[in-house]
């Protein structure tokens, strides 16, 4: 339940009253935690506790003449639900002279002539730190550390940090052992000349372990931190493996308590030898400063980033295997929503959810959802990330309804978002919704030479839609993890930003859309996988071609799409895809399920 306008004032008050005890003009409360996860913990949802906005990302700053929040693209129209515009100011991250977080930093330090900026270093990443303090110009300026969160303080009831179980997945799950990740991860850092390495972020310490928990919803997580030298590991976990695990893995990494990281990080850096490896985008400044401030470090993206993103033979066949079902789950879903509709049912966000939900968890292997599903009808469907399915909307005659929605299946990870319409569309969303699909299929259809980032593949699946005046703010495309977190890295397809090249194995996503406040959504999202393609010719400088190859298996609205719209290759990629969606779970359907994937499939 969310708290109530006068809750968040009181804490707000109580806030500024402790940020001038510290004697700072203004107060970092970030979306991130301890382990910069872009899904946190509740009892780190501090901005949340705040502001009220309970969006995945998005950072406020909080001054007492006035605090402000600064959000992108996906979470304008959420934002302007949710938050109290008397208390806080968005900033809609993107729009025309809107400024980011550090260049309103630069504008107060020239209003005011200096600004001392209090944050918490266990929650501001070393690059963040390192923008935000490049924003502050004066030598009366400056970013001050502050080792007790003063949004805890003021949280009363903030909820304790989780404490489950930890689990070891089989290596017919992940395709490689422990002891061969630490091998590659040294020969890394022997190459790199660095002593030590260190992760907190947890998606990452999960791989290497081949461990698992349930400390963060939907990602199969366990707090913790990882410190690798060149001859052993620890892993700082708040509650123990069992045993037998401990046991197995006893010659490669030992356990400690959680609560001794901090220890173990100053006692090395007393020594400050050796050179030291650390992320800047994936290590907080309290490791930093954990460290002497002479400590030699090596600062750029650590291999597991790359290790992990490049899946194996075992985690391809696994995600295969978890989309199938997957689509199987969501194609039944589907069914028994135009029963119900037919049937004269009033079918809510959350009934949907609710069937959807069901279809999940009835199939084998079913673990938990990969994020809340977003299930959003009509003009819900603009707020791009939607996460509250509720039982007062219904989904009505002629509005699109936009869901959004994965599982963590054992082994495989998935995403996928299919619009539909409910009733008879329009002609407008007919055009939409087919402009929408030509950008998938144009960016799917693509074959490009290996080194080929993301940035060349983006304008790919917008080229329609600019062509049309339209557009949309989001990346096209991210990195999904495998039995992990639905987000991952480095690889992404965007307009700007870091242009990781796609080699084979990694996993993305393709998922162009359409929004507009008042009228609706339209997003068509697949996971692909990246593969060789050995039907072009050779490439003039000798590069291999690649291609991506579907994962999602689960047929476009037919209703929605405008065939006189579609060129004939557009036609034959979405004829072909339907052909492999029904051979591939036609068989794992029965009776009307089968009957429904069938008409669905079919081209007019």
């Amino acid at each position: 339940m969310a708290d109530s306008k006068q809750t968040l004032s009181n804490r707000l008050t109580e806030l500024h009253r402790r940020m001038e005890e510290a004697q700072v003009d203004a107060y970092l409360v970030l979306s991130s935690d301890a382990h910069l996860n872009e899904y946190v913990p509740e009892y780190t949802r501090r901005r949340t506790a705040i502001t009220g906005f309970r969006g995945s990302a998005g950072d406020a700053l909080v001054c007492p003449d006035g605090s402000h929040l600064f959000v992108d693209s996906r979470y304008h129209l959420q934002a302007d639900d949710e938050v109290d515009h008397d208390s806080f100011r968005v900033h809609k991250l993107g729009l025309a002279e809107e400024k980011t977080l550090s260049q309103w930093l630069t504008e107060m330090e020239k209003e005011l002539g200096s600004l001392r900026v209090g944050f918490d270093p266990f929650v501001v990443s070393m690059q963040a730190h390192s923008v935000y303090k490049g924003a502050l110009k004066s030598p009366d300026s400056a970013l001050v550390p502050l080792n007790a969160n003063l949004v805890d303080a003021v949280w009363d009831d903030q909820p304790p940090p989780p404490a489950n179980p930890i689990y070891q997945l089989p290596d017919d799950l992940t395709g490689c052992g422990v002891a061969e990740k630490l091998s590659d991860i040294r020969k890394e850092m022997e190459e790199a000349g660095a002593t030590l390495l260190v992760l907190t972020k947890l998606d990452e310490i999960a791989w290497v372990t081949n461990l698992r928990g349930t400390d963060i919803a939907y990602n199969p997580v366990f707090e913790g931190y990882l410190v690798i030298d060149r001859e052993r590991a620890t892993c700082f976990t708040r509650v123990s493996p069992p045993a037998d695990v401990t046991d197995a893995l006893a010659s490669l990494i030992a356990f400690q308590p959680y609560g001794a990281y901090a220890g173990a990080m100053e006692r090395y850096g007393a020594e400050a030898s050796g050179l030291v490896w650390l992320d800047p985008s994936g290590t907080t400044m309290a490791t930093r400063l954990m460290l002497h401030e002479d400590q030699k470090l090596l600062e750029k993206p650590n291999p597991t980033v790359a290790l992990k993103a490049i899946k194996n033979e075992t985690e391809i066949a696994a995600s295969r295997n978890s989309h199938r079902h997957a689509a199987a789950a969501k194609i039944r879903s589907f069914k028994r929503l135009q029963d119900s509709i037919e049937a004269g049912n009033t079918v809510s966000e959350a009934g949907y959810s609710q069937i959807l939900y069901e279809e999940y968890s009835s199939e084998e292997g079913f673990y938990d959802l990969s994020f809340t599903t977003i299930a959003a009808a009509g003009p819900n469907g603009a707020i791009v990330h939607y996460a509250d399915a509720s039982p007062d909307v219904p989904l009505s005659d002629g509005e699109l309804f936009l869901v959004d929605s994965g599982v963590q299946l054992m082994g495989g990870t998935t995403d996928d978002t299919r619009t539909v319409i409910v009733g008879e569309p329009s002609q407008r969303q007919k055009e939409v919704y087919t402009l929408v699909l030509k950008g998938h299929i144009n960016l799917a259809m693509q074959k490009f030479p290996e080194g080929t980032g993301g940035i060349a593949l983006d304008a790919l699946a917008r080229t329609f839609l600019w062509n049309a005046g339209l557009d949309y703010g989001h990346g096209t495309g991210h990195g999904v993890g495998a039995f992990l977190n639905v987000h991952e890295g480095p690889q992404r397809i965007t307009p700007r930003g870091a242009d990781e090249p796609f080699k084979v194995g990694m996993i993305v996503s393709n998922e162009p859309g359409y929004y507009e406040a008042g009228w609706g959504g339209v997003r068509l999202e697949n996971l692909y996988v990246v593969v060789p393609d050995e039907e072009m010719p050779g490439h003039p400088d000798g590069r291999k071609w690649l291609q991506m190859e579907a994962l999602t298996l689960i047929p476009f609205e037919k209703k929605l799409i405008d065939w006189g719209q579609l060129s004939s290759e557009e036609r034959q990629w979405l004829e072909g895809y339907h052909q492999q969606v029904w051979d591939t779970i036609a068989p794992m359907l029965e009776g009307e399920d089968r009957e429904w994937l069938r008409e669905a499939c079919q081209t007019p």
